[in-house]
């Protein structure tokens, strides 16, 4: 009987484990099939791909805020990045001398936008700033920036060249959204290099403790200088995506991206590495965050009742992350 008793007891904990583990996603797919329910027209194709499409931008930049968190920083800087390449990108194409050479500027701006990155991680490793200030601080000299360029208002012109719109706005066999496409690809070069790669995986050692890897010779700075690029980059991709979805760039752009990717920054650390900030859970929690958000408009909720789930769901992460880390803390004294 104690034997029987025992493998019940371990049968029970592994699934504990994996509600533990899983618990996002599966209260994603719960929370899909209820608005599918709820309102029969949520669960078309269209509809989904809808959703995936609003997801990308989300995703890049919630993937380029997890690799800074990894090593234990912050940037608050990256509504600003994605601004910024859609407002270059807008504004440079807008020229006559310019509006035939899509790619080439799409590149300068890409480049830009990791400069802009470099500018962040220089000012916290060189200069000793906090990385929350310096991210701050060159935040709000982008936005004077982007203003200034657009005149506080919209930009949108009929110089733009037919591929300005290729990436937000042309499907794959007519219904794959090739934005989806283009960021799944991105999501699968991530993962694998914050998983499967030496390089990567460093990013987890420093963010668990930096003062340990500088002891066994790890380079923090570097790790922090890519942590830094890699958000730039991911960021400047999401801004390109997004004027190409709306055909039009302002400088208000990414005013609410850094909470939106705090959010999923913080539910995706409750899931598969529990406590700890990865690609998947990022990805799972930036759908979930739009299946809630497109299935309360459909359904007719009040514009505020998605602010209330958002903060709800945000505290409750903040809350399990907390737990956990605590949890980790007390088994490991």
């Amino acid at each position: 009987m104690s034997a029987q008793k025992e493998q019940k007891a371990r049968g029970g904990q592994r699934v504990v484990n994996f509600l533990v583990k899983y618990w996002l996603g599966l209260f994603t797919v719960v929370v899909f099939l209820f608005f599918s329910i709820m309102q029969p027209r949520f669960a078309t194709v269209s509809n989904i791909m809808s959703i995936l499409s609003s997801t990308c931008i989300l995703a890049l930049v919630g993937m380029g805020v997890t690799f800074v968190m990894m090593v234990g920083e912050i940037d608050y800087s990256c509504g600003m990045e994605l601004t910024t390449a859609a407002v270059v990108l807008a504004v440079v194409l807008d020229k006559p001398a310019f509006s035939g050479l899509y790619i080439p500027v799409l590149i300068v701006t890409v480049l830009l936008v990791m400069g802009y990155g470099v500018i962040n991680v220089f000012l916290h490793v060189k200069v000793k700033m906090p990385s929350f200030i310096a991210t701050m601080g060159t935040s709000l000299i982008a936005t004077g920036i982007c203003k200034w360029m657009t005149n506080g208002g919209s930009v949108s012109s009929r110089r733009w060249p037919d591929c300005y719109t290729f990436l937000g706005q042309s499907y794959v066999f007519g219904v794959i959204p090739v934005s989806v496409v283009v960021t799944a690809v991105i999501v699968a070069i991530m993962w694998i290099y914050s998983e499967r790669t030496k390089s990567g995986k460093l990013f987890y050692a420093v963010g668990s403790s930096s003062t340990t890897c500088e002891y066994v010779g790890v380079n923090v700075r570097a790790q922090k200088v890519k942590a830094f690029v890699i958000c730039a980059l991911l960021c400047a991709f999401a801004g390109i995506l997004q004027t190409s979805m709306l055909n039009s760039a302002t400088p208000y752009m990414g005013t609410d991206s850094l909470l939106n990717a705090l959010t999923v920054l913080m539910l995706g650390a409750t899931f598969i590495k529990t406590g700890v900030y990865n690609i998947p859970g990022t990805i799972v929690a930036s759908f979930l965050l739009r299946v809630i958000s497109f299935g309360m408009t459909m359904m007719g909720a009040p514009s505020f009742a998605f602010d209330l789930v958002q903060g709800g769901l945000l505290l409750l992460s903040v809350s399990l992350v907390t737990m956990i880390h605590a949890r980790q803390s007390k088994s490991i004294g």
